[in-house]
């Protein structure tokens, strides 16, 4: 029996690929521990750190050994494993019976680390693994903690998935009904919504909120000699104002809205947006996307792939004066979060709606600008935007920057809520605030430090 405890991170996504902002959550993870696993373990107790993730091959979407590499490279160092959990391949992936198999396999690894470390925490990352609550009473040493980034009724709007409805309704009842489940609360508005629409225990809730690995070389803001390269190289035009947007070729995340609204602003202002396929079925909606900007007279260059230095050169150029989240379901935008930390000198301003999780990111006309999800809304946040002064447009950038640093660092989060779980040590949670120091276990290699390591998340 190993007198370190052990903590099982599960997610399908950020450890063989990196395709949505759940992978980038979970890279936020593995560069906190790999920087900091030895502070956190000061704080909250010694502890191994293993990653469970569907087994690897050709039914993973976006499959990238790198990511794969870099995953087991941190927590190998850190003694630990990355351990690959069967399931049937030839079984669409989301669909309840493939999480079911996917949330038993997890549970079974999180028993077998009972039996060789004190306690263990088994974090199931988003839906797929809502089903370990089920397994919550399985091992006397086995916690779980339900990590929900979005749900069903907010990504699907208007017309959800029933039976996913159905699968995020039983974990959260299964949350409820045992004494070892747990269910983070990783913002305001998403656990005002699993209280409302899904009945949530609030008794069940542990503090994990969103966050960002701050001193990640890949936030911090490019110089302007960077920043130039990429924007010419986008073909994107000198001395006119850029909106520019970032997101998945996703309904939810309205790109087609920004596009409508640009119409009447096709004169004054550029639109530069990155949107991504992340499968096959969704590849024509980047199609869609430029036939309509192309049938608007829009000025505009879309981008057909994420490329991280993109949208960290467009959030800190000079002649970008908002950076733009249409969405039309979002619980929290990294975008929002990593865009104060890009324009942090010059650049972007934020311009979102009023509605679900933004209110809590941004509050209008202090740190960025919000406008209210109805018709022709859109267009005039966007005229807003055009119309800030240099020092308007400073005074919102160098708030919201304050504001992240101040509220968002991740290392500071995990390890409060280590210390929930384990027992608590001495040594203040603040000193892991904003620390630059790579983990004295970790060689220095193991944390990625380019801006262009290839492993920082997709949007």
């Amino acid at each position: 029996m190993s007198t370190t405890n052990a903590l099982l991170y599960c997610a399908v996504n950020g450890i063989t690929n990196n395709t949505n902002g759940i992978g980038r959550q979970t890279k936020t993870f593995l560069a906190t521990l790999a920087r900091h696993h030895h502070r956190l373990s000061a704080h909250a107790g010694a502890f191994t750190p293993y990653l469970a993730v569907p087994e690897p091959g050709p039914a993973t979407w976006g499959y990238n050994e790198d990511d794969l590499r870099y995953a087991r490279r941190v927590v190998e160092g850190l003694s630990g494993q990355v351990l690959a959990l069967p399931y049937d391949t030839d079984r669409p992936f989301w669909q309840p019976d493939t999480w079911r198999q996917l949330a038993g396999e997890a549970a079974r690894a999180a028993s077998h680390l009972a039996d060789r470390h004190d306690k263990v925490l088994a974090v199931g990352v988003d839906t797929p693994f809502a089903g370990l609550a089920h397994h919550a009473g399985a091992h006397p040493d086995v916690e779980v903690l339900l990590t929900l980034f979005s749900t069903a009724r907010i990504t699907e709007r208007p017309h959800p998935d029933p039976d996913r409805i159905a699968w995020e309704e039983d974990a959260i009842a299964a949350a409820n009904l045992h004494p070892r489940a747990w269910v983070a609360d990783i913002g305001a508005f998403l656990t005002r919504h699993l209280q409302d629409q899904y009945g949530l225990d609030p008794a069940r809730l542990r503090s994990w909120p969103s966050g960002l690995h701050l001193t990640s070389a890949d936030l911090t803001p490019p110089s302007r000699t960077e920043a130039e390269h990429i924007v010419r190289a986008l073909g994107i035009p000198a001395g006119r104002p850029v909106v520019a947007a970032v997101g998945r070729t996703d309904h939810t995340k309205g790109l087609d809205l920004l596009i409508e609204a640009f119409a009447p602003l096709r004169d004054d202002v550029h639109l530069a947006m990155v949107a991504v396929p992340t499968d096959d079925d969704r590849a024509a909606l980047l199609d869609s996307y430029r036939d309509r900007s192309a049938e608007l007279g829009l000025s505009a260059t879309i981008v057909g792939r994420y490329d991280r230095d993109i949208p960290r050169a467009l959030a800190a150029w000079p002649d970008t004066v908002a950076m733009a989240v249409p969405s039309r379901g979002e619980t929290l935008a990294n975008i929002v979060f990593e865009t104060a930390l890009w324009a942090q000198h010059t650049g972007a301003v934020v311009l979102a709606p009023h509605l679900d999780g933004f209110p809590e990111q941004i509050t209008d006309g202090r740190n960025g600008l919000l406008y209210d999800p109805a018709p022709g809304a859109l267009t005039a946040g966007l005229r807003r935007a055009l119309a800030l002064t240099s020092d308007e447009r400073l005074r919102l950038r160098t708030a919201a920057h304050r504001r992240v640093v101040a509220e968002r660092n991740a290392a500071e989060h995990l390890a409060a809520l280590l210390a929930t779980f384990w027992q608590p040590r001495t040594t203040p949670v603040a000193r892991l605030q904003g620390h630059p120091a790579t983990d004295a276990r970790t060689p220095r290699s193991q944390a990625p430090t380019s801006t262009r390591h290839p492993l920082e998340a997709t949007p």
